[in-house]
């Protein structure tokens, strides 16, 4: 017959089992067991949330590096093409009608042509980013809402909050 010397068994609800007349676990040992298990489930989960959430991050980011935007003047004479971080990549003159502009006409069109470009680039970015916004708030409450991290920081929020409260400077007030 084998013998259980020097270890305990546990089964994964946190109680001491075997039938060895052995206590049940106390109620702190409970905690942590069911608390570290679960901690370490949400922190796997986090971790790949936030890969995720890096990836699709990064894809963005790669695909607007990519993009370009190209403004053409009214009389198409002119085209400016500008990069993602508003970079002038192209200046192009389609016609031979730019030499007959005056300088500062000339001037004017290209300053006009090149703001529309990067007002047009900035454009696409923001929508690029739109379905990525807030992401990172929503996915912390997600993350912590009704967990045991949640629970054990609640009561360190408040007094944190109570304590920022009481700091705050308050109005004059007469004592005497």
């Amino acid at each position: 017959m084998a013998s259980q010397s020097g270890g305990t068994r546990r089964d994964h609800g946190g109680v001491r089992d075997g039938g060895d007349g052995r206590a049940p676990l106390s109620a702190r040992e409970q905690f942590e067991s069911i608390l570290g298990s679960t901690l370490q489930e949400q922190f796997g989960e986090m971790q790949q949330q936030v890969r995720e959430h890096a990836e699709k991050l990064a894809s963005v980011q790669r695909e607007l590096a990519a993009r370009t935007s190209t403004v053409r003047s009214k009389d198409r004479a002119v085209s400016v093409t500008v990069g993602a971080q508003g970079d002038v990549r192209e200046i192009k003159f389609h016609t031979e009608d730019y030499r007959q502009m005056d300088p500062v006409r000339l001037g004017k069109t290209l300053v006009e042509l090149i703001g529309r470009a990067q007002n047009e680039g900035g454009e696409a970015a923001r929508e690029a980013f739109e379905p990525l916004r807030g992401k990172g708030d929503e996915m912390r409450r997600s993350m912590l809402a009704g967990t045991p991290i949640e629970e054990f920081l609640a009561p360190l929020r408040e007094m944190a909050k109570g304590a920022a409260e009481a700091s705050k400077p308050r109005g004059s007030r007469n004592d005497g």
